[in-house]
């Protein structure tokens, strides 16, 4: 899939009013914590996730995320948190 990278006043103006993401813990049995490295900036480490398309619960945005960043298919676990701002 080839991506086109907008200029950010652009992509900015693109998003919805009200902007919702979902990520997901993942972590193996010695309970270390998978991070990722961002495509876009090389300066951090985060855990897998990414933003809700339009109709989407948080459960399939994780899941989509997932699938896309690492090739992974999971059926996500219980809801760990939500935050509100704004």
């Amino acid at each position: 899939m080839s991506l086109t990278r907008l200029p950010p006043a652009e992509y900015y103006a693109s998003l919805p009013k009200h902007i919702a993401g979902a990520a997901a813990i993942i972590h193996d049995a010695a309970g270390r914590i998978l991070l990722v490295q961002l495509s876009y900036r090389t300066d951090t480490w985060e855990i897998p996730g990414g933003g809700l398309d339009t109709g989407e619960d948080p459960l399939q945005a994780v899941r989509r995320e997932v699938k896309e960043e690492l090739r992974i298919d999971l059926t996500p676990g219980r809801l760990l948190a939500v935050c509100a701002v704004g």
